[in-house]
């Protein structure tokens, strides 16, 4: 797994229980699905949570920002 990906979902018990972790490579194993495909799939997600809570932020300071009774 690179650097990148380890490093977005190295805080997640998956990843860094080594009990959690060995499990989940069992059952991908059991599913023939690459430990790395779900890193990848994770930091994924992760990262587009991350675009919606920014967005989320610049929606709620534009509403500000744009609202004239704040503003003289």
């Amino acid at each position: 797994m690179n650097t990148e990906i380890q490093e977005q979902v190295g805080d997640l018990l998956l990843w860094s229980d080594p009990d959690a972790k060995k499990l989940m490579e069992e059952i991908a194993k059991e599913h023939g699905v690459a430990v790395e495909a779900l890193a990848e799939l994770v930091a994924w997600e992760r990262e587009q949570q991350e675009r919606i809570r920014r967005r989320g932020m610049t929606d709620a300071f534009d509403e500000i920002f744009d609202n004239a009774r704040y503003w003289k």
